[in-house]
């Protein structure tokens, strides 16, 4: 036999059971739509906190020196692509080939397949 105390309570929990099934939801859409209206808040609410904050820099005269260090680093990310091999091919790590024994001229072949020539001293 069940305790009558855990009877109430079970009865009580099915009965909110059954009405969470009864209640109409929106289905798949109206999840979809949702989505997408929060979406839209968060975007929305993020272009007014860039205008807000490109005012800011503004009225305090900032807004120069950052456009500045903005090109600066446009420019190094420029400046490092262009050292990067243009294979997307996972390189070698350099290798290198005596030519004589001791010091002296040595070939290098560097990550992108190239073969340079390298003096060296004695002892590398």
């Amino acid at each position: 036999m069940i305790d009558p105390d855990l009877k109430t309570q079970l009865d009580i929990i099915n009965a909110n059971l059954i009405g969470i099934k009864n209640k109409k939801s929106g289905g798949v859409w109206r999840a979809f739509f949702n989505g997408m209206f929060s979406a839209l808040g968060y975007v929305i609410g993020l272009v007014i906190v860039v205008f807000i904050l490109v005012w800011a820099l503004q009225k305090t005269g900032m807004w120069q020196p950052f456009q500045s260090e903005v090109s600066n680093f446009t420019n190094l990310v420029n400046e490092a692509e262009k050292l990067l091999p243009s294979s997307s091919q996972p390189s070698p790590s350099p290798q290198s080939e005596k030519t004589g024994s001791g010091g002296g001229e040595t070939t290098v072949t560097l990550p992108n397949g190239q073969r340079i020539q390298v003096n060296l001293p004695a002892g590398y």
